[in-house]
């Protein structure tokens, strides 16, 4: 039995709530114990509680089956690919938001040392890919997939996107959410989608500490970026390369794998109609007012 679908949205709702409230405030007084407390407790938390309310079948809804060794080491190699395809799109999505002004840079620190790269690893790569994927791939693209499997793939990466509530990133997380949704929809596996996760944070993290090494002793950069027109062309010819070998890669994870699929009935005016549904309404209008507040603050409005 699957989850239905307008509990699940009131349940989005109420997790994009505490996120914008305890979750800045934890993350505020401390930032790797308040992501801790964000991911354990402000997404984990409640879709476990919700399941063991509702007696779900926890195995079934979450796709808690294995993947298989080949189908592992197949979506590390396609989450490499993607993380550098999704790059192109924040980087772009950058370059446009410099025309307005000053772009700030991510507030996530790079580490420091070996010891706090490791913990970085384990808080934004393993905790974060866990707790992400059970609560998005898992419970909400489940609820959804009577839709069609592949509208539920793709109305999750939006909600999933629209949870991060941050305009500079939003067009490379909505990329990301689509890949994987379609990885875990493939393998029927979350695990696939908690491996995929977890390597494009885990480069993310370990790039940002390696370009940190190379300007140790230097002068402190300023918080803010400018983005030459000749490096999105660069970076761009880069990820169309990149592109094309994860869309041969994906086509032979389609040909290896024989997921059960779901052909929706409902024609696109009548999936639309979810976001006209309360919670998910208001939580597009929460997310169009934090994107909002965010290009006025580049633009040097307020």
């Amino acid at each position: 039995m699957r989850p239905d679908e307008k509990d699940v949205s009131k349940l989005y709702f109420f997790v994009m709530l505490l996120l914008i409230t305890v979750g800045y405030l934890v993350q505020k007084a401390s930032l790797y114990i308040g992501i801790l407390i964000t991911e354990f407790f402000l997404v984990l938390l409640p879709v476990i509680l919700y399941l063991l309310f509702k007696r779900y079948d926890v195995k079934y809804v979450l796709r808690l089956n294995p993947i298989k060794g080949d189908q592992a080491f197949l979506v590390i190699i396609i989450a490499i690919l993607g993380w550098i395809v999704s790059g192109f799109f924040a980087l772009l999505t950058n370059y446009f938001l410099s025309k307005l002004g000053k772009i700030p840079v991510m507030p996530i620190p790079a580490a420091s040392n070996i010891q706090e790269l490791f913990m970085q690893i384990l808080i934004f790569g393993a905790v974060a890919a866990c707790c992400e994927e059970i609560f998005m791939r898992g419970l909400v693209m489940r609820s959804f997939e009577m839709r069609g499997s592949i509208k539920s793939i793709f109305i999750t990466a939006i909600f999933f996107a629209m949870l991060h509530l941050n305009v500079q990133n939003f067009l490379s997380i909505l990329f990301l959410g689509s890949l994987l949704g379609y990885v875990v929809y493939r393998t029927n596996s979350i695990f696939a989608g908690m491996i995929v996760h977890f390597t494009n944070n885990t480069i993310s993290v370990l790039l940002s500490y390696f370009i940190a090494q190379q300007n140790l002793g230097k002068a402190t950069p300023l918080q803010q970026v400018d983005i030459p027109f000749i490096v999105v062309i660069g970076y761009g010819i880069f990820a169309l390369f990149a592109a094309i070998l994860l869309y041969v890669l994906l086509r032979y994870l389609k040909k290896v794998t024989d997921p059960y699929v779901i052909r929706g009935t409902t024609k696109l005016k009548e999936d639309l109609h979810i976001f006209l549904h309360w919670p998910v309404l208001l939580s597009v209008l929460v997310f169009l007012y934090r994107i909002t507040e965010q290009i006025l603050k580049i633009a040097g409005v307020i």
